[in-house]
């Protein structure tokens, strides 16, 4: 599958919009306007990463995915996949994805979750998926992909914004320079304040993703209602985390982290 990556050549239009009542916050940052605009380039898949595709396409529901991906140079072209005969099972599947990256291991887990991670380097060298959070609120259904795409930032893991903060300010302080602000803790209707529930306690950031993305397959197949309105048809949705090393990189952890849902 191709990928669409948006790059902004001026300075970053961040915004939080308040829909619907005062306690969503805003924060704008204006672009002005004798600079250029955003533009597409379109991203071709990495091998692994069109055999995840392939994978959920076969079983599009019976598994979701955590994906812990090694961050690589794009290729140049498509890579073309062969998972096995369309009547193949979903063991025989997973096997071949194996094969294909032999860099990943592939786990099956509870729940219909498709755990892929490095065999021998490490997708996150900091650590930051193994930070334990002392309460976890499982969101609204209808916020299960803006939790994932902004885990790091929107108050759902408090103990990860607050580690990530901490390790920002000491690279402004060393260089002289300081943080820069950032949009409201909300987007949308989308509080960790109002998040149904249920509540989970002294559980790693991992252990969070994996229960959003199976929370997800569980609404996509109708084994649970849903806790507010969500528009049919719902599709079940995995998460990727990457983290490009870049040694001087302001967030002062030696790279930037990346979470996606997909």
């Amino acid at each position: 599958m191709q990928r669409c990556a948006c790059v902004s050549v001026a300075m970053t239009l961040q915004v939080a919009l308040a829909i619907g009542g005062p306690k969503q916050q805003s924060a704008v940052t204006i672009i002005p306007p004798d600079e250029p605009r955003l533009h597409q380039t379109i991203v071709k898949s990495t091998p692994i990463e069109k055999a995840l595709d392939e994978l959920r396409a076969r079983f599009p529901n019976r598994i979701v995915i955590g994906f812990e991906e090694l961050f690589a140079p794009r290729p140049d072209t498509e890579p073309q996949i062969d998972l096995g005969p369309a009547g193949s099972s979903l063991a025989q599947v997973l096997n071949r994805v194996r094969i294909i990256d032999p860099k990943y291991r592939v786990e099956l887990l509870q729940g219909g979750l498709v755990h892929v991670y490095p065999a021998k380097r490490k997708a996150d060298p900091v650590g930051l998926l193994d930070i334990r959070l002392r309460e976890f609120s499982m969101p609204q259904d209808s916020c299960l992909d803006q939790t994932i795409e902004n885990f790091d930032s929107r108050g759902y893991a408090p103990e990860l914004s607050k580690f990530l903060g901490m390790r920002e300010e000491a690279w402004y302080r060393k260089h002289g320079g300081q943080v820069h602000g950032v949009a409201g803790d909300t987007l949308g209707g989308c509080s960790p304040e109002e998040a149904p529930g249920p509540v989970y306690r002294h559980i790693s950031v991992r252990d969070a993703l994996n229960l959003l993305a199976r929370r997800s397959l569980q609404v996509s197949r109708g084994d649970v209602t849903p806790n507010d309105p969500i528009q049919p048809p719902y599709k079940p949705l995995s998460w990727k985390f990457r983290f490009r090393r870049e040694p001087d990189a302001n967030t002062g952890l030696g790279g930037v982290p990346f979470f996606q849902a997909f």
